[in-house]
């Protein structure tokens, strides 16, 4: 038969709490007060004392540990989106579920006894240390598989809005992040996103797009008449490409002023970039009409 001491009880899950919810703000990028998480991981230690309560067993249940879950996440984040509420709920699952199977296999290996009681797993000899390396395991886990899923994610968005700039004009797009989109700038390196000509024609001068109209196919013509065009000579690039279609091929390009992307966190701008001009459509459906650099997104 175990004791279970009340205070040792609120202690142990009070640093358990605060170590899965601290993970849940430094993972999830979201700002919080310090304050915020210990309240937060105060009131999932408080919920532990049910223990003690026999009578209580039904706020156990699975539905009861789902809200008290989400009351902790409300507490700590207050997020006012019901899609930062469930990014949230995950990946304190995430790191829940990896921190218990860290502490469950230091206890397995250390032979150590422990009981169960209303549907939770009590370590008899538990002790900082346990904490302490689950905390250490649950993070390199999570770290590494973190890094993962992030960029499996963002490689893998459907649609991001960007917007492209050459002096006073613009042009505004849906872009696809495009896994096997690695084209880069031979000279300067740059990464290079690909463009229909269609979305972005208002950008040029009258004389490229004129040229552009004549002569839709990328040739020696092309590329001498082009740079011919006054103030287009230090935008202009020629991209060599094995893709869209051919083996072999070569992409007109320029150096715009800036990239914009429309994320989740904001606007962000890049102009170490080169856009590629494709001349046919990139999207039968029309629903994109650029492909990304997977690298920009980094």
């Amino acid at each position: 038969m175990f004791e279970v001491y009340g205070e040792y009880l609120f202690i142990e899950n009070l640093f358990m709490n605060w170590l899965i919810l601290h993970l849940t703000n430094y993972f999830s990028k979201m700002r919080t007060a310090r304050y915020k998480i210990w309240l937060g991981a105060a009131a999932g230690a408080i919920y532990a004392f049910v223990v003690f309560f026999p009578n209580l067993r039904f706020l156990y249940s699975l539905v009861m540990k789902i809200l008290v879950s989400a009351l902790m996440i409300i507490i700590v984040f207050t997020p006012y989106k019901i899609k930062d509420f469930l990014k949230l709920m995950s990946i304190f699952y995430l790191i829940s579920f990896m921190f218990g199977g860290a502490a469950f296999a230091i206890f397995y290996f250390m032979e150590s006894s422990g009981f169960i009681s209303n549907g939770i797993f009590y370590i008899g000899d538990f002790s900082i240390k346990i904490l302490f390396y689950s905390g250490i395991i649950a993070y390199v886990l999570i770290h590494f598989c973190w890094d993962y899923i992030q960029t499996r994610v963002s490689r893998e968005k459907i649609y991001i809005p960007i917007l492209i700039g050459v002096e006073k004009n613009k042009s505004e797009m849906n872009a696809l992040v495009d896994t096997g989109n690695f084209l880069q700038d031979p000279l300067s390196k740059y990464p290079v996103i690909v463009v229909e000509y269609e979305a972005i024609k208002e950008l040029f001068p009258q004389e490229i797009q004129d040229i552009f109209r004549n002569q839709q196919n990328v040739n020696f013509h092309l590329i001498s008449k082009i740079s011919e065009v006054s103030g287009w000579m230090n935008r202009f690039r020629l991209i060599p490409f094995q893709s869209l279609g051919r083996e072999h091929g070569m992409l007109i390009g320029f150096k715009p002023d800036y990239v914009r992307l429309k994320e989740e966190e904001g606007l962000r701008d890049i102009r170490d970039i080169i856009v590629g001009v494709y001349t046919k459509k990139i999207s039968l459906t029309g629903d994109y009409h650029a492909l990304l650099h997977p690298d920009i997104l980094k």
